[in-house]
């Protein structure tokens, strides 16, 4: 059941109306849903692949990326961009990101990181190098899951810490090594400068986070999410010819 609400959590899949909680256990699956999301890609990518042109198979993936969970992460990038980038205090950063309304940052924050997935994506062509499109939800994933279990929470998010932040339950990160996994199976090298890369991403903005407003809210780890994700899609069409 912790895995369906999880599921529920994070996209906008149909689960059983008892599985729509929001409790500290499904954090430990937060990695599964990923490949779930990225199961799915994959098979989006291959039924383009097959039936349309490369451009429309880029953009099919990036638009079933946003419509899978909501755009749920992107409102996240967005407000976190509106308030990190607006030079004011602390508090202030905070009041803005609750802002519903979406300013000139959280839509250039928008724009380069759907860009820059589409330019990833576009360079993911062979069927080896596609496995990264079931690795990259999932290890985007796996950075919530690193954020909620060693970041802290900032107390005007206090409700959402309640039910998901685990800082010190080392339960949580069960399913955390997973995709770091499946890189090393694609290729030993790449897994190393995989992982290398992703902890250099992930400790950079979980510090930026700390700095700039004392850790971290379901808002930052949203856009966690957004960034490692377009990141590794870059990573992903940079190394394809390697595969």
């Amino acid at each position: 059941m912790s895995f369906l609400s999880a599921v529920g959590f994070l996209t906008i899949l149909p689960v059983p109306a008892s599985a729509r909680t929001y409790d500290e256990k499904q954090v430990v699956f937060f990695p599964l849903v990923g490949l779930l999301i990225g199961g799915m890609l994959w098979a989006v990518d291959w039924t383009l692949s097959h039936f349309a042109y490369n451009e429309i198979r880029i953009i099919g993936d990036v638009l079933f990326l946003a419509v899978i969970t909501g755009a749920f992460h992107l409102d996240g990038l967005a407000d976190t961009a509106d308030g990190f980038f607006s030079h004011r205090p602390r508090e202030q950063v905070l009041e803005i990101m609750k802002d519903s309304r979406i300013g000139v940052m959280g839509v250039l924050a928008l724009l380069f990181c759907l860009l820059m997935k589409m330019a990833g994506i576009a360079g993911v062509q062979s069927s080896t190098s596609s496995l990264w499109l079931v690795i990259i939800p999932a290890l985007s994933r796996s950075a919530q899951v690193f954020g909620l279990t060693f970041m802290e929470h900032v107390n005007s998010q206090k409700a959402l810490a309640n039910n998901f932040y685990q800082k010190g339950s080392w339960s949580a990160l069960l399913f955390f090594p997973l995709p770091l996994a499946m890189i090393f199976y694609m290729d030993l090298v790449l897994g190393v400068i995989g992982l290398v890369l992703f902890f250099i991403i992930i400790f950079g903005l979980f510090f930026f986070c700390k700095k700039m407003i004392g850790g971290v809210t379901g808002d930052t780890l949203g856009a966690t999410t957004e960034i490692v994700e377009a990141c590794f899609f870059i990573f992903a069409g940079v190394t394809s010819s390697l595969l």
